[in-house]
C-alpha cells in the first residue's frame, strides 16, 4: 500500500503516546530540552557544523519533528558560511496527522513560527521520499515515509550526523535491529557522529560492530545514560573501496574531488530550463545553449500541457516516479508563482473512463491503494459532471490538486530566477562535444568552440542522436498535434478532461485540445489529425460546432526511451557529461524533480528519489 496508516496519539497529561507503540513521543521532562541534550550536543552540534558549505543529519523517527525543529532553530541562530544548507533526512512509518502535530507543538511557543511551517508544509500520508525546503532552500527536510527496513535500503545521503530516536527497542526492535544499523552506518561519511537515548547492549554492540566507537554519557531527565558514537574504526582505504555509486551513489559524489562550479547546459526546453534554475540556485554558473531564439519552442512550447500523476494499480517504477515528479512541481510552481511570469490553473484534472472494463480497473486501483481523496480518488459519473459542469458519459480517476501549466511561461520563470546565475546563448547550435584533460568543450557547426565547462548537461529533447555521446541511447521521438479554438465552450469551473485525449479549459487564448501520437516525422500539422482532435471535443460537448472557431495547430516531437522511463544522470564512460532526455509527454511532471536529482548528485546532496527508482532512470541500465 502506498497510503500510510497515521500514528494513532494519546496523552498522559501533556505527554503524547503512541496509542500503536505503547512509548511516548518525547521524554516527560522536555522534549525540546531532550534534543539540545541528547542529540545536539551529543553530536557537538552547532559547533561541527561552523564554517561547512553543507550539513546532512540522518534521523530514525520523525515523530512530531521536535529534533527538527530544534535543529532547524539552532542552524538559525549560529553563524553559518555564505550559502551553506542544511540537511535533515529522517524516516518515518506512521506519520501523525497534521491536526496532531498541531497539538503537540502548540506546547513550544519558542519555535512557534517554526513549527506553524512545517505544519503548513506537510505531506499527505503517502509513501516515498518528500523534499521540504525552509528558508529559502537553506534548509531542506527529506521526510521518508514507511517501513525503516525498506526505505532505509533506498536512501542515498552522506550523514554528518545520526540521531537514533525511535520508540524503545522494546515496543520496536525492528528500528534497532543489526540489519537496520548496519545500513545507517552505509549513509555515514568518515567520522560521522551519532547520538542516543537508548544505551540497550545489543544496541551499543551492533554500532562497535558497523565501525563506531561507541562512548557512554549522562543521561537526561530520569535516563541515566546515553550514548555517543564515532563512526572512525574503518580504514579510509577500505571505506573508498566500499563507497561505490551502486551502493551510495551520494556518499560517492560527496567523497569525490567536487567539480568547479561551472556547468555547461545543452537545450532550453522544460529540462534544461529547470536544470538551469536549480544550478544557479546552488551557486553554479550556468552557459545555457538552444538553437532557436528563447527557451521552449519545441515540444515545451505548446500553450498548455497537463500536470497531474499517473497511478497504477501496483504502484509500479513509472508510477511511483510520477508521484514524486508530482509533488516537487507543487513546490516548485509555488517557488516560481512570486516572479509573476508563471501561467498555471490548479483546477483539478479528471480522466475519464473509456469503458466499463477501463472502470472497474480503477476503481479497484484505488480500492487497493486507499490513497487520500485530497490528492486522487474515483468518481462515479454523477458526480465527475456536477464536477465538470456538464454532462460527462463516464466517471474516472480524480486529480483534485492537479492541472494545467504554460510550458513556455514555466521555462521563462525558471531562467528569471535563476538570475545572473544563467547566461543565455541563444541561436547557437552545438555540433560537438570534445573532451580535454579536465572539462567539456562545446562547438557550433563551423567548429568554433563557443564554451567549456567541467561539467555539460544534455537536455536535447527529440533531437537527442545528434550528437555523437548520445547517438546510441535507445530513444526514438513521437509525433504530436494539438489544437487550439480561439474561445472556450467549457463552464468556468471546468478541469481538464482527459478521455483517449485532453480538453485544457481556462486558457486566455481559448481552449487546447489534443493530442496525437504517432511514429510519424512529419512537422507539418495534418488534417486528419485536426479532426481526431475535434472529435475529441465533439464527444463531450456534442451540440458544439467547428463552425463557429479559428484554429491554431501545432506539432511537437517527444522522445521516449525504449522502457518508456526517463533517461536521467551520468552517462558511463565519460566524467563530467549527463543527459536528462526520455521525459516524453511528462516534462511539466518530471522536469524539476529531475533537475533536482542531478543537482544533488553533483553535489554530494542526500538525493531526493529512492535508489530503485534512481537505478531505472540512469543511462547505464541500458549496458
Amino acid at each position: 500500500m502506498t497510503r500510510l496508516t497515521p500514528a494513532r496519539l494519546l496523552f498522559e497529561g501533556d505527554t503524547p503516546i503512541s496509542a500503536d507503540f505503547g512509548d511516548v513521543y518525547h521524554a516527560m521532562d522536555g522534549g525540546l530540552e531532550q534534543c539540545q541534550h541528547v542529540f545536539l550536543e551529543g553530536n557537538r552540534l552547532p559547533d561541527r557544523w561552523k564554517d561547512r558549505k553543507s550539513f546532512q543529519i540522518l534521523e530514525l523517527g520523525f515523530g512530531a519533528g521536535l529534533n527538527f525543529l530544534a535543529t532547524w532553530n539552532a542552524w538559525r541562530h549560529s553563524k553559518q558560511a555564505p550559502g551553506a544548507r542544511l540537511h535533515f533526512v529522517s524516516l518515518e512509518q506512521f506519520p501523525l496527522a497534521v491536526h496532531d502535530l498541531g497539538r503537540i507543538l502548540r506546547r513550544y511557543p519558542t519555535i512557534a513560527p517554526l513549527a506553524q511551517a512545517l505544519q503548513d508544509a506537510w505531506p499527505l500520508p503517502i509513501g516515498g521520499f518528500h523534499a521540504i525546503d525552509f528558508d529559502a532552500g537553506q534548509v531542506r527536510l527529506t521526510l521518508v515515509l514507511g517501513d525503516v527496513q525498506r526505505t532505509l535500503p533506498d536512501l542515498a545521503m552522506a550523514a554528518d550526523a545520526v540521531f537514533l530516536d525511535g520508540f524503545s527497542p522494546a515496543k520496536n526492535p525492528a528500528m534497532w535491529s543489526e540489519p537496520v544499523l548496519r545500513l545507517v552506518a552505509r549513509q555515514c561519511r568518515p567520522q560521522a557522529t551519532l547520538a542516543t537515548w537508548c544505551v540497550a547492549g545489543n544496541v551499543r554492540r551492533c554500532l562497535s560492530q558497523q565501525g563506531f566507537t561507541v562512548q557512554r554519557r549522562p543521561g537526561f531527565g530520569r535516563k541515566r545514560e546515553r550514548l555517543e558514537a564515532t563512526f572512525d574504526r574503518i580504514p579510509d582505504a577500505a571505506f573508498l573501496r566500499m563507497v561505490t555509486p551502486r551502493r551510495n551513489r551520494a556518499l560517492h559524489s560527496a567523497l569525490s574531488p567536487p567539480p568547479a562550479r561551472h556547468a555547461i547546459i545543452v537545450g532550453a526546453g522544460l529540462g534544461g530550463c529547470l536544470m538551469s534554475e536549480r544550478l544557479a540556485t546552488l551557486g553554479w554558473q550556468v552557459d545555457l545553449f538552444d538553437r532557436h531564439h528563447g527557451p521552449a519552442a519545441e515540444a515545451s512550447g505548446n500553450p498548455a500541457g497537463i500536470w497531474r500523476p499517473v497511478l497504477s494499480r501496483d504502484d509500479n517504477l513509472s508510477s511511483r516516479l510520477s508521484r514524486a515528479g508530482f509533488f516537487h512541481t507543487r513546490s516548485t510552481l509555488e517557488r516560481l508563482q512570486h516572479g509573476g511570469v508563471l501561467r498555471s490553473q490548479a483546477r483539478g484534472v479528471l480522466v475519464l473512463s473509456s469503458d466499463a472494463a477501463q472502470a472497474d480497473r480503477q476503481r479497484r486501483m484505488f480500492a487497493e491503494n486507499r490513497w487520500p481523496e485530497t490528492f486522487a480518488s474515483y468518481v462515479e459519473q454523477d458526480r465527475a459532471s456536477h464536477l465538470a459542469g456538464l454532462p460527462l458519459p463516464s466517471g474516472g480517476e480524480y486529480f483534485p490538486s492537479g492541472g494545467w501549466i504554460d510550458p513556455v511561461s514555466y521555462c521563462q520563470a525558471a531562467l528569471q530566477a535563476s538570475g545572473a546565475g544563467v547566461r543565455c546563448h541563444w541561436q547557437v547550435s552545438v555540433a560537438t562535444l570534445r573532451r580535454s584533460a579536465s572539462s567539456w568543450e562545446v562547438m557550433d557547426s563551423d567548429g568554433h568552440v563557443r564554451a567549456s565547462a567541467p561539467i555539460v548537461i544534455l537536455a536535447l529533447g527529440a533531437r537527442a542522436q545528434t550528437l555523437a555521446q548520445t547517438a546510441e541511447l535507445p530513444l526514438e521521438s513521437f509525433r504530436g498535434q494539438l489544437t487550439q479554438i480561439d474561445h472556450d465552450p467549457l463552464p468556468s469551473s471546468a478541469p481538464v478532461l482527459c478521455q483517449e485525449g485532453y480538453l485544457i479549459p481556462g486558457l486566455p487564448e481559448g481552449l487546447c485540445i489534443g493530442a496525437t501520437f504517432d511514429r510519424s516525422q512529419n512537422d507539418l500539422p495534418s488534417a486528419e489529425d485536426h479532426r481526431k482532435n475535434l472529435a475529441h471535443l465533439q464527444r463531450l460537448l456534442p451540440a458544439w460546432s467547428p463552425s463557429c472557431a479559428s484554429f491554431l495547430e501545432r506539432v511537437g516531437f517527444r522522445s521516449v526511451s525504449r522502457d518508456r522511463m526517463p533517461v536521467v544522470g551520468p552517462l558511463p564512460g565519460q566524467p563530467g557529461l549527463h543527459v536528462v532526455m526520455g521525459l516524453g509527454s511528462r516534462g511539466l511532471v518530471l522536469a524539476s524533480l529531475l533537475a533536482d536529482v542531478i543537482g544533488s548528485l553533483l553535489e554530494g546532496f542526500p538525493l531526493p528519489l529512492e535508489s530503485t527508482l534512481l537505478r531505472a532512470i540512469a543511462p547505464e541500465r541500458f549496458q
